[in-house]
């Protein structure tokens, strides 16, 4: 390592110096140079230890070229006052190995610091323009003659490190702009999976913590709008959600496309899964606003999973694994939604009802098929009157949380609700009944045994050929496991 033996070669030659002159100033001027370089050593070899294991964050980096400098400049002042002093003093023999540790010190920096031209244009001022000055005073030939070779050996060495930066930074851009194309959807502009991986990479300590989050988006109505207006069109409403996505992130979030319809948002400071179900709702809110093309307004759904990393042994892949298949329960829900009547509304009772997906009382069956999917997902299954009392007996939901009929007929589902969550649910269900909207809720419910589960709730309005509405319909998903595991 260069700094290494140049380290040994300085207290080499001054002790000899300090030897040979008995001079108290050349004596401090050593240790000085000692100290120093061993402080430069130090933070040399710590740098490159951080470096090494991919820990060094631009902020670390910024403090390692502060200390480096600091040090690097600090070496060469006290080498030039060394070289300078003994330049003053009589002993002739050792000035020449000290103008060629000169002379290799200027080299060395102009080679191995071109990269930080204000480093390398210091060190070299501080190390060579003192003993040049002593040469000059001398006023002698040789003493001219060797001032003038110092001087030349600056101007090389300042112009050598100016072209070995440029060309370093051309080389650098060159690759920097060649790796941000490789980690760059080309549509959208926004990441890639590379970059998702890289993201990953290089917030270990975030990953370690559990504090990285997965967002899986998946757009529900997007072949149509490719069938119906043309890959243009698609492909600019694919740059459309991917603009909503990054209004979405927060200062260190990075969003990406995977391909086709799919997109993750990479949440990477969460502290808790209430973090997740916020960024999750604000996403799910912007993506599903219609999208204006052409003069003409287009609606597509989109349905979004997330996992939260909860472990130190999970990888990305698994990662990705939860929040996709968190992102299948979601659309499985949804669809079977959609089923009984109309298109849910996330997160709460705005949306108007879709005639669409009105489902005639009196058809063909479509009602019963629709129940056998709900009851395939779902541990409880009801219905109410047009004012939202329950009147009808449900087996399902008796069975899972023990009520009787006369316990739960009413109003009196609610006491099987938790303390808690009663409030806000009943507060709910009157502006639901009231607005005669469909809606998405969560609370927890008492099963059975006394444990309290936290339950994904739709309910939904079924009308007559009038559009009148004859009863409400509604459905209980557990979800309990994914609430705990912060997913």
């Amino acid at each position: 390592m260069p700094a290494v033996v140049m380290t040994i070669l300085f207290l080499m030659v001054g002790s000899l110096s300090v030897r040979a002159s008995s001079d108290h100033a050349l004596a401090a001027l050593v240790v000085a140079g000692g100290i120093v370089s061993a402080a430069r050593l130090v933070v040399l070899f710590r740098g490159r230890r951080i470096c090494d294991r991919a820990e060094m964050s631009l902020d670390s980096a910024r403090r390692f070229e502060r200390q480096f400098a600091l040090s690097y400049c600090g070496f060469a002042a006290v080498f030039g006052a060394f070289a300078a002093r003994a330049y003053m003093l009589p002993p002739a023999e050792l000035q020449m190995p000290i103008g060629i540790l000169v002379v290799g010190y200027a080299a060395g920096a102009a080679s191995t610091v071109a990269m930080r031209p204000g480093i390398v244009g210091w060190s070299l001022a501080l190390s060579v323009i003192p003993p040049t000055c002593i040469l000059l005073l001398r006023a002698n030939t040789n003493a001219l003659l060797s001032s003038v070779c110092l001087l030349a050996l600056l101007a090389g060495g300042l112009r050598s490190a100016r072209q070995r930066y440029r060309s370093q930074r051309a080389k650098t851009t060159t690759r920097q702009v060649l790796a941000r194309q490789a980690q760059t959807d080309h549509l959208t502009g926004l990441g890639n999976r590379l970059a998702l991986a890289h993201t990953f990479a290089t917030n270990s300590e975030n990953v370690q913590q559990g504090r990285v989050a997965f967002h899986y988006v998946d757009l529900d109505e997007f072949k149509p709008v490719n069938d119906q207006y043309g890959h243009h069109v698609g492909d600019r409403l694919l740059c459309l959600v991917g603009e909503r996505l990054k209004a979405c992130c927060s200062p260190g979030d990075v969003a990406v496309r995977l391909g086709g319809d799919e997109f993750v948002l990479a949440q990477l400071d969460t502290t808790s899964a209430n973090d997740v179900e916020k960024l999750a709702a604000r996403i799910e809110q912007s993506l599903n606003l219609p999208y204006i093309l052409g003069g003409r307004s287009i609606e597509v759904g989109a349905s979004i999973g997330s996992s939260r990393h909860a472990t130190r042994t999970q990888t990305l892949d698994a990662l990705l694994i939860a929040a996709d298949t968190a992102l299948s329960r979601k659309k499985a829900e949804r669809h079977a939604v959609r089923k009984l009547v109309v298109r849910p509304t996330a997160f709460g009772t705005h949306g108007a009802t879709d005639p669409s997906f009105a489902v005639n009382v009196t058809g063909d069956g479509t009602q019963e098929r629709a129940r056998l999917l709900v009851d395939g997902i779902a541990v409880a299954s009801w219905e109410t009157a047009p004012d939202g009392l329950i009147e009808t007996d449900s087996l399902s939901w008796r069975t899972y949380t023990g009520q009787s009929y006369d316990d739960w007929k009413g109003y009196g589902w609610v006491t099987a609700i938790h303390p808690d969550d009663r409030v806000a649910t009943v507060r709910k269900w009157h502006d639901t009944v009231h607005d005669q909207q469909s809606v998405e809720a969560q609370y927890r419910l008492k099963r059975w045994d006394g444990t309290y589960r936290w339950m994904q709730v739709y309910a939904v309005p079924l009308r007559d050929s009038d559009g009148s509405i004859v009863r409400w319909i509604g459905m209980n998903i557990d979800i309990d496991d994914r609430k705990r595991a912060g997913l």
